[in-house]
């Protein structure tokens, strides 16, 4: 049973920009993982720009957003060995989604040269 949906798309020119005007934003929204996976390829924005797509998919799928103490950081978009992305849950996010008896994330994430969009679905 579905409870919960959540999308978001993102311009990538916009992470783009908070990537070179603020070092601290990538530090804030980021996990150590996801800033290494980042890193390593070309075009960095648009793959920061698609984790930051699903962080705020994922909130609007919990029907919280981002409020409540959980952190940016406690949400990881890792992908798994042939490429599929997926959410790593920490800290209150872990919580608050166990005491909800949500069960499974299921996301997906897509990028043109210009935008980047997540879906979520929690069941």
């Amino acid at each position: 049973m579905i409870k919960g949906i959540g999308t978001d798309i993102i311009d990538i020119v916009r992470i783009k920009n908070s990537i070179e005007k603020n070092k601290r934003f990538v530090e804030k929204i980021f996990t150590e993982k996801e800033i290494g996976y980042c890193e390593a390829r070309m075009r960095r924005e648009v793959h920061y720009a698609g984790r930051f797509a699903a962080k705020e998919a994922f909130f609007k799928a919990i029907g919280t957003g981002y409020r409540g103490g959980m952190g940016w950081r406690e949400i990881s978009i890792e992908n798994d060995e042939l490429g599929k992305p997926g959410i790593e849950l920490s800290g209150r996010t872990r919580d608050f989604f166990k005491k909800k008896k949500f069960k499974n994330i299921h996301l997906s994430i897509s990028h043109t040269r210009e935008y980047a969009v997540s879906f979520v679905v929690i069941d």
